[in-house]
């Protein structure tokens, strides 16, 4: 299998407090880019950003916003395109199922303190423009201690069509011949995300715990994963991650192996603008394995200028 995206982000100053951002997709077909809509070109972001006057700590974002840049955040385990490869090591399954991703609605980002985050957005759950409602929500706060933060996040919102709910819940008689997920179905999910640097070992160490129900069908599932991440081990810039995780799943209903998933990559700077990755998984109670690799590059389309002295 494989798989393949161009990305192109822009930010655009409109004055010293507020601008305009947009990021675009242009995705393969047989897309596994989690963090893109689909297949082709999709719009990921366009927004307008600002902070309020005298409150330059309290920030606003509306528009097209890719949630997941804002929501359950990890320095360690997140980005797919250098860092796990795995889904179940970025977003957390739990709020990913209750479309903490690129949706449309308004973002408020407050540092309360140096060391307190708080963010709440209300968005749509579905992801057609004919259909924009703002029916969903989001809510997180983030704790700093020393090298260690944890946020703790709930979301909730309609299924809105979107069937990503846990496997389990497709076998669920609903009666009148309908079973799982329907569209009107209301669901919540609650997640907990944790890491910790340890800067003399130069060792991150993460966590993850998500809960998901649906309020309609009466039942949940739960998401865990856990794992340790080096950095600067063999070369400047290059991580060194091994990741032990649950997809979400509900134990009472679920039927055959485990949706479990065991990781270990690496990826380093190959060239001054290149990465290079590689990946070894186990899935599925460790009887399908799997071996992948990836190539990054990043520059930029338009550098800035330099300014004169005059």
């Amino acid at each position: 299998d494989s798989s393949a995206r161009a990305r192109v982000t822009g930010i655009y100053p409109l004055t010293p407090q507020s601008l305009l951002g947009a990021t675009l997709d242009l995705t393969s077909e047989e897309n596994s880019f989690d963090d893109s809509r689909g297949e082709g070109l999709n719009i990921n972001e366009l927004y307008y950003a600002t902070s309020l006057g005298g409150l330059p700590n309290l920030r606003l974002a509306v528009g097209q916003l890719d949630l997941t840049s804002y929501f359950d955040r990890n320095s360690l385990a997140k980005d797919g395109a250098s860092q796990f490869f795995n889904p179940v090591f970025q977003t957390n399954p739990a709020l990913a199922s209750t479309g903490i991703g690129s949706k449309p609605g308004l973002l408020v980002n407050w540092s309360v303190t140096d060391n307190i985050d708080a963010k709440a957005a209300v968005f749509s759950s579905s992801d057609a423009l004919s259909e924009f409602s703002l029916d969903a929500f989001a809510g997180e706060i983030g704790v700093r201690y020393g090298n260690a933060i944890i946020r703790g996040t709930y979301s909730t919102a309609r299924d809105a069509g979107n069937r990503d709910s846990f496997p389990q819940s497709f076998q669920i008689a609903r009666g009148y011949g309908e079973f799982g997920v329907l569209e009107d179905d209301r669901e919540e999910a609650y997640g907990i995300n944790a890491e910790v640097f340890i800067p003399s070992m130069k060792l991150g160490l993460f966590g993850r715990y998500g809960r998901y129900e649906n309020r309609d069908l009466g039942e949940g599932a739960d998401t865990y994963s856990f794992g340790l991440s080096f950095l600067d081990l063999f070369a400047p810039d290059d991580r060194l991650g091994l990741a032990y995780g649950r997809a979400l799943s509900n134990d009472d209903l679920r039927e055959g192996e485990q949706p479990d998933v065991v990781e270990l990559f690496y990826d380093v700077k190959f060239l001054p603008n290149v990465r290079f990755g590689l990946s070894f998984q186990g899935r599925d109670n460790f009887e399908e394995s799997v071996l992948g690799g990836r190539i990054k590059s990043e520059f930029d389309v338009a550098p800035r200028r330099k300014m004169s002295d005059e």
